[in-house]
């Protein structure tokens, strides 16, 4: 009986070695939270966070950039609208907090990630990419953020938390959000459906329209015998030739406002070197934006947002 108690104090010691090691490891259980914010371009930044013990496994950059590039392609093929990553906005910090527990920033920008079409942002398709959220850190909360100049008309699922105040959408689970097909839907609170164009292009267009009416009125009254001639004088400014830029961007505008600027030379017929040179000039007016993708580029167009002139 007296060597029972070494050999019960031995096999105490031996579970706590055991069992000490288990304990280690449920602390290194992470939490992964994804923050999408949304701009009026259809880009999307994304901020993905993840939270570990001290001792976590991070990422490395890439294994990070592998996979935001392969999503990206798979939603490419799923939705078969053009889309990239801008390769610049990779990011990666780490911190270690007081309570030794480690948390960990993944950034990167999405461009085309939502669908731009008479003044608004739909987001859904995309998410028909198999896998979606597998492909970069798994299942986490969902955080989704709108511009602020733009109302919410429509969501599936019911978001767990919805912010007013901050435009600022929240579920719990991605997994769930999924599965239940989900579709966003929200409406520029500055966009005129008539032309699809700022207000003050309509504004201006209307006066032009208006002065060249009145001057043609005008000459037919006092001249009657060149009523053809006036006619004709007073339909050339309003039936004005379309420019070459004006042509670029109607492509532009036709293909949902991102295109491969191989495409737009086919779509308008233009040489090589002229298409390069009309969309360097409209890159310096600010029109459109190009970001090189192998051998080719990507061109946005950049549509005027409220409070631009």
């Amino acid at each position: 009986m007296k060597l029972s108690i070494p050999i019960a104090v031995l096999v105490a010691m031996t579970l706590l070695l055991i069992l000490a090691p288990c304990g280690r490891v449920q602390s290194q259980t992470t939490y992964i939270q994804y923050k999408v914010v949304l701009s009026s371009d259809g880009s999307a930044f994304w901020i993905i966070t993840q939270v570990s013990g001290v001792n976590g496994v991070v990422d490395s950059w890439n294994g990070f950039q592998q996979k935001a590039n392969t999503l990206v392609s798979s939603a490419e093929n799923q939705t078969h609208r053009t889309m990239y990553v801008d390769n610049s906005s990779f990011q990666i910090s780490t911190y270690v907090t007081s309570n030794e527990s480690k948390t960990t920033q993944y950034t990167f920008t999405w461009f085309n990630f939502s669908r731009v079409d008479k003044g608004q942002l739909i987001v859904g398709d995309i998410f028909g990419a198999p896998d979606f959220f597998n492909n970069l850190y798994g299942d986490g909360a969902l955080q989704i953020k709108y511009p602020v100049n733009y109302t919410l008309q429509s969501v599936t699922p019911t978001p767990d938390e919805n912010d007013n105040s901050t435009q600022t959408l929240q579920w719990l689970g991605t997994q769930f959000f999924v599965d239940a097909n989900p579709n966003l839907t929200l409406s520029a609170q500055n966009y005129s459906p008539t032309t699809g164009q700022p207000p003050y292009l309509v504004l201006g267009s209307v006066a032009v329209v208006a002065i060249v009416a009145g001057f043609a009125g005008w000459f037919f009254l006092f001249n009657k015998r060149k009523k053809q001639a006036v006619t004709a004088a007073a339909a050339a400014p309003v039936t004005l030739l379309e420019t070459e830029e004006e042509k670029v961007v109607r492509a532009l505008r036709s293909s949902g406002g991102s295109a491969y600027q191989s495409a737009i030379k086919e779509q308008c017929r233009f040489s090589k070197a002229k298409t390069s040179q009309l969309l360097s000039s409209l890159e310096t007016k600010g029109v459109v934006r190009r970001v090189k993708k192998g051998r080719d580029k990507i061109v946005n167009l950049i549509e005027p947002t409220k409070g631009e002139k």
